[in-house]
């Protein structure tokens, strides 16, 4: 009787669906967008809020600030102490050199406290600035002057970066290294300061319902692929959604088949999404406000029982209910984004909408993309390992955060997740998984070391599932 070629013993098959799994990817990665960041030149940030109140940022890089006022600021590492003892000289500087004029009359501008932004280029100090309550709301066209460092280097260059306006879709990214991108709405509106010009005339008077959707669904992406909490705890509940447990071995065991793993996969995000959704609308609307210190330390934990249920399961082949439960808390984490945004409540409906959309693009995207790979290695003699250790390690990485919301210190951890969850350095990561799980079921298939299937027997009272041997016909 001759054999049936399964699919990963295809090769064509195999490489072309790694090549159209990785070559997206790669685009990805390597793509370097232009940044305003550029190590000389100044940069002059716009937040104009639906409540009528404008703040913003003026940046220079901190070699340049040594050069023309003799600051001995260390260009790598100067501290937020070092950029406020500044400010004294700043201060004044700035205020001297900015003018705002709307609806033919001065905007007046006081600046307040400091920041360092850290950036790919050089290392910039930030100083803080608010316009006056001098218009009921904000006006949508006026001018901004600043002469300040242009009048003593020739040839400096600047720009005004219009990076909050919910009205046009346009949103702050705080990730301090890609500040001057907007991943996650319209372009920002940036204009060019020179020694010949230093005065720009912004325009924000074009709403755009569509821009301002589009906004919200990219900044829901944007905050599932930068959330690293939301991506582990989705992953600490994908690693036995490959798996049955076992009442008759007490052991988790492969599912019988790819269209029972895919349904374990769905009601788990199903349940997810109905929890979040909710309280995402609850918490946006402002109905229901919990703190966010108090949300934040509830997601670290979320991830914590997660993974104890991996190893000890609690809710045996109903890790749905557990999505469910924590993805309410997770649904306030989203809303307490969005608020920070400053969205108007005239805009609050279709933010909600658009935001709880982009979260939902998201974490199909993440599912889809680790899916493949937990499939693959689910009939290896490995999984139940690596549910064991993925476990582990992630109730630690779940830990070390409660204690850092808790106790509001930094020890660290976010630093070193970066180096592997960045999207889109995530993708490649998660890529070079999905192969080399294909490599590892062809060569455990190859030597007849794959776990056998069982077919899904009787659901017992307390939740667990026995799971049988079929009988061979």
């Amino acid at each position: 009787m001759p054999r049936t070629m399964t699919l990963l013993q295809k090769p064509t098959i195999v490489m072309a669906a790694v090549a159209m799994l990785v070559a997206p990817l790669l685009v990805l990665a390597f793509a370097s967008p232009a940044r305003a960041h550029d190590g000389t030149s100044t940069v002059i940030y716009l937040d104009v809020f639906p409540d009528g109140s404008v703040e913003g940022q003026v940046e220079h890089p901190v070699v340049l600030l040594n050069e023309l006022f003799d600051f001995d600021l260390d260009p790598d590492e100067a501290s937020e102490d070092d950029i406020a003892a500044t400010n004294d000289v700043m201060a004044p500087f700035n205020t001297a050199s900015f003018a705002f004029f709307a609806e033919g009359r001065e905007w007046p501008v006081t600046f307040t406290d400091t920041e360092v932004v850290e950036t790919e280029n050089r290392l910039y100090a930030a100083y803080n600035f608010e316009l006056d309550d001098t218009f009921q709301t904000a006006p949508r066209q006026f001018e901004v002057t600043y002469t300040g460092v242009f009048d003593q280097v020739a040839g400096h260059i600047g720009y005004v970066v219009v990076r909050t306006d919910p009205q046009t879709g346009t949103f702050r990214n705080d990730d301090p290294v890609a500040g001057d991108e907007n991943p996650a709405g319209t372009d920002f509106q940036t204009d060019l300061l020179t020694t010949d010009d230093t005065t720009s005339i912004v325009d924000l008077d074009d709403p755009n319902t569509f821009a301002a959707l589009w906004a919200t669904i990219d900044l829901g992406m944007e905050h599932i692929f930068i959330g690293t909490d939301h991506i582990l705890f989705v992953l600490v509940l994908l690693l036995p959604a490959v798996m049955l447990f076992s009442l008759a071995t007490d052991k988790w065991v492969p599912v019988p088949s790819f269209g029972e793993a895919l349904w374990r996969v769905v009601k788990i995000a199903s349940m997810f999404t109905i929890a979040h959704s909710i309280t995402l609308t609850l918490g946006g609307l402002g109905i229901v406000e919990l703190p966010s210190k108090l949300v934040e330390t509830i997601i670290a934990i979320s991830i914590i029982a997660a993974a104890i249920h991996n190893l000890r399961p609690i809710f045996a082949n109903r890790e749905h209910l557990i999505a469910f439960a924590f993805g309410i808390f997770h649904g306030f984490g989203f809303a307490g984004l969005l608020s920070d945004l400053g969205v108007g409540r005239g805009q609050r409906l279709l933010s909600l909408f658009g935001f709880n959309i982009g979260v939902e693009i998201g974490q199909i995207v993440i599912i889809i993309l680790l899916f493949p790979a937990l499939y693959l290695l689910r009939r290896t003699v490995f999984y139940p390992a690596i549910i064991r250790v993925g476990s582990v390690l992630l109730a630690a990485v779940a830990f070390i955060w409660a204690i850092e919301r808790i106790f509001e210190v930094s020890l660290g951890i976010d630093d070193i997740l970066d180096r592997f969850t960045k999207a889109p350095r995530v993708f490649l990561l998660i890529a070079a998984a999905t192969i080399v799980a294909a490599g590892i079921r062809q060569v455990e298939a190859s030597r007849g070391r794959l776990l056998p299937l069982r077919s899904l027997g009787e659901v017992d009272g307390d939740g667990t599932t026995e799971v049988r041997e079929p009988e061979l016909v």
